[in-house]
């Protein structure tokens, strides 16, 4: 809904705010209010009113966004008591939140700019349970086998945000609650992409939660199709993370590989290409790997289905059976989902085109904020 439109509800909120003011302010309305809360509780009506608002608002008090973030990242390294297992490497992580009255814009739903410091938290979650063991091991000195150029190199081993995008689908009401589905779309030689999903809550519930066996799933009736999913999307985001030693770049595999989360790689098959060798290039027509050749062959589609079939499989065997390890879930299914993620993730990595697109001739304007 367009501003515009939103203007006699705006003007009305204003309008009634003002009104409640001004009946507060009369002797009649405060001796009545005396009355009946006693003069301790109106001396400070204002004060608890503030309260109330902080309260409402927690998440949006200053400082409360390092806190948010930094709790995610300490509990899925340290006080998350269930590892994840290969499987799960493409599984969502899921946070949760509601839109408060602080996150809204003049168009009475939630700003723009606050989807984004909503996503670091999610994200924070995803990544800390994703490197939990394999930056510590590496730091830790355990580089056996890795390249000598990744040896070599000086200074330890972190992960650093490389560029985040978010599309916008339909907008959040106030204080609505929704869900941030977020997991590994695909990786690279270089970038380890994430996608999230901004959802209504409980619209989307899986069938169970691999970290939390104790969580109770949705009953598996079949499972929901893609377009009743997209409904209640509300918006989607990209990111790309890289891996660094000091200030070498290294392969978002060795991490992955360090945490115990990737199957390994056949002895036959190389590494996967770096993304922006070639700026035109896609998936499709780069073919790095025989395995690569047979699964570029395939429609995205049908790559989709056949992982979802095996996941959905693999679940169903894992319930009957109570078995924790399996081979049903391979190192070919797992290429085929990071190929199908990639190219996605292709053309997310083509907008770093937009350096160029930097003008210097001519503006229209130069002007100041209040800060």
């Amino acid at each position: 809904m367009s501003a515009a439109s939103r203007l006699p509800t705006i003007a009305g909120t204003i309008t009634l705010g003002a009104l409640l003011a001004g009946l507060t302010s009369l002797p009649s309305v405060r001796a009545f209010l005396v009355r009946y809360l006693g003069s301790r509780a109106t001396r400070h009506m204002w004060k608890l009113t503030a309260a109330a608002f902080a309260i409402a608002n927690f998440k949006n008090i200053p400082f409360v966004w390092h806190i948010r973030v930094l709790r995610g990242i300490f509990y899925q390294l340290y006080l998350q008591p269930t590892p994840q297992q290969p499987k799960h490497l493409f599984a969502p992580v899921i946070t949760s939140s509601r839109n408060t009255l602080y996150d809204c814009d003049y168009n009475m739903h939630k700003s723009n700019s606050t989807y984004f410091a909503d996503l670091d938290v999610a994200r924070a979650h995803t990544v800390g349970c994703l490197i939990r063991t394999g930056l510590s091991r590496l730091n830790r000195g355990d580089e056996e086998g890795l390249p000598v150029e990744v040896i070599a190199a000086k200074g330890n081993f972190y992960v650093a945000l490389g560029a985040v995008s978010c599309f916008f689908h339909k907008q959040i009401e106030p204080l609505q609650a929704f869900e941030i589905h977020t997991r590994v779309l695909s990786w690279d030689r270089k970038w380890l992409y994430l996608v999230s999903h901004f959802v209504k809550k409980g619209a989307v519930k899986p069938e169970s939660y691999a970290l939390q066996p104790w969580r109770k799933g949705k009953r598996v009736t079949g499972s929901q199709s893609e377009q009743d999913m997209k409904k209640h999307i509300f918006a989607s985001s990209v990111a790309r993370y890289c891996f660094k030693k000091g200030r070498l770049t290294i392969n978002p595999e060795i991490v992955l590989e360090r945490s115990r989360i990737l199957l390994p790689r056949p002895e036959d098959v190389q590494l996967p290409p770096r993304a922006e060798a070639s700026s035109n290039a896609v998936p499709s027509e780069v073919a790095p790997t025989p395995a690569s050749d047979t699964a570029t062959k395939i429609s995205a589609a049908a790559l989709a289905s056949q992982v979802s079939s095996k996941l959905g499989d693999y679940a169903e065997h894992v319930s009957k059976e109570g078995i924790e390890n399996d081979d049903s879930w391979t190192w070919e299914d797992m290429e085929n989902e990071r190929l199908r993620g990639l190219k996605t993730a292709s053309h997310f990595d083509q907008l770093s085109a937009a350096h160029n697109e930097l003008r210097s001739n001519e503006a229209l304007g130069e002007y100041c904020d209040f800060w």
